[in-house]
């Protein structure tokens, strides 16, 4: 069957409305780990930041009930904000691009951000779970500001123009370093690295014989393999294998209820109010955090949606990708509904890709996703209670995907390839993008001054280094 579905079709586009329902399965299939997979990385910087806050090392069954409470919530605001992503992509945009909370944003605001609000937060007076809850509520909103940041630049157009000014060997550096460090998460989880004695981090010698470890390992080859043979719900069943495993050999216990009513309790809505005091009381701290955030979508959401189009044909005769504003205006109302709800940034998901090759061309691919993602609101508790060596082997392969960008970096150009090579290596060992960021934006500007390549460096380049040097300095004092 074949006909033109022109609500959900870019002009010009012949469907299979058959053909597409299967792509925005497929796609669906590739990347619904991410509702297991996003509630844990923020729930888990959120038990950081609470157990930093109390001076513990282990938090007791009351405030472990209060971690798994922001990860229902975080669960059922990331399957909303995937759900309204795509079917706005669908029925505005008119592309088979898939939305949900991304991967690199969510390690972000989990590991860096709370973590460091909540520090903050601490010596201003607030004590144990009122800093870590604050500091939550206060990262989810500057997801929110940055959301309507990014309606901003894609309206005015600001968001292209910036990009093009930015030297796009920063920006795979960028992307590279984000993918070491989901991969260093995900072998953190699995109980392969420790914090070491006399060194930064170690192995763990005793991985191989403790059960989670093991079966994190054995998840690992699982899901390589399954990989390898382009199997698209590869992530997914390997999640639900290991978290079946574990249930089996009593290292998992089972939610008391596997579906309820979808609970968002860490949602902005209710709480804005204290939500905008504690940005406004961080926000030294925060802007450039928020900043650094506002890069990473910056440089993500453009070359995605770029690589995606490409990808299935959908470019006009210079090359350009159809509806871009629209899927901008997109990705960004996405972000702006998503904090509300009480998730991280909302991008596009290059796992679209599955549902492209499958044949996916309209907006009907991402309708199907999208409405896939909402069948799953009602077992955000399920999705809660998944453990960390379940999702470790898909967070150690998606930092390979993130990683494939660095044959795209010229290193031929040393003036370039440090640069960026400063962002690969020291976002995964500052463990902050935001340092790394920094770090490679402020060498790329000494860099090329010293070299004399005086052209390179663009007044977008000098304003974030200026930024970040400012950053850096005043870094002592909020700590």
């Amino acid at each position: 069957m074949s006909g033109k579905l022109g609500i959900l079709a870019p002009a010009k586009i012949e469907i299979q409305p058959r053909r597409e329902v299967i792509a925005g399965i497929t796609t669906f299939l590739t990347m619904a780990y991410i509702i297991f997979v996003n509630p844990l990385i923020v729930g888990s910087g959120f038990e950081l930041a609470l157990k930093n806050a109390l001076g513990v090392q282990s938090l007791s069954p009351e405030q472990m009930a209060l971690v798994n409470n922001v990860k229902v919530g975080i669960a059922a605001a990331t399957i909303v904000a995937a759900a309204f992503g795509s079917i706005l992509m669908a029925l505005y945009a008119k592309l088979p691009f898939a939305m949900a909370p991304g991967m690199g944003e969510n390690s972000f605001i989990g590991f860096s951000v709370i973590p460091a609000f909540t520090a903050v937060l601490a010596g201003m007076g607030l004590k144990g779970e009122a800093a870590a809850l604050t500091a939550l509520y206060a990262a989810i909103f500057a997801v929110f500001v940055d959301g309507l940041i990014f309606l901003f630049a894609a309206w005015s157009g600001i968001r292209e123009r910036v990009l093009r000014t930015i030297s796009p060997n920063l920006a795979y550096g960028i992307s590279a370093g984000i993918g070491l460090f989901i991969t260093f998460i995900g072998l953190s989880l699995a109980g392969f690295v420790q914090p070491g004695v006399g060194t930064p981090v170690t192995f763990n010698v005793k991985a191989f014989v403790e059960p989670q470890s093991i079966i994190a390992f054995a998840g690992l080859v699982l899901a390589s393999i399954l990989y390898i043979k382009r199997f698209s719900p590869a992530f997914l069943v390997t999640i639900v294998i290991l978290t079946i495993v574990g249930i089996v050999a009593g290292l998992v216990s089972i939610p008391q209820r596997i579906f309820e009513i979808p609970s968002f309790s860490t949602s902005l809505v209710p709480v804005m109010p204290n939500a905008i005091k504690a940005y406004i009381d961080l926000i030294f701290l925060a802007f450039p955090i928020a900043f650094s955030l506002f890069l990473v979508e910056f440089f993500d959401g453009i070359g995605t949606i770029a690589g995606l189009a490409t990808k299935a044909g959908l470019v006009n005769g210079s090359g350009r990708p159809v509806n871009i504003d629209r899927a901008l205006y997109t990705d960004a109302s996405a972000t702006v509904v998503g904090a509300l709800a009480g998730t991280t940034t909302t991008v596009v998901y290059i796992e679209s890709a599955s549902g492209i090759e499958a044949g996916g061309r309209s907006g009907l691919t991402a309708l199907v996703t999208g409405i896939l993602f909402l069948c799953f609101l009602p077992i955000a508790p399920l999705a809660a209670s998944i453990p960390g060596f379940a999702t470790a082997p898909v967070l150690i392969l998606v930092g390979l995907l993130f990683l494939s960008v660095i044959r795209k970096i010229d290193l031929e150009d040393l003036t370039e390839a440090i640069p960026s090579f400063m962002a690969i290596i020291a976002i995964p060992l500052t463990y902050s993008i935001a340092t790394g960021i920094g770090l490679a934006f402020i060498t790329y500007t000494l860099v090329k001054l010293l070299s004399g390549r005086f052209k390179d460096i663009t007044p977008a380049t000098i304003v974030i280094t200026l930024i970040f040097i400012l950053y850096f300095v005043m870094l002592p004092s909020l700590h």
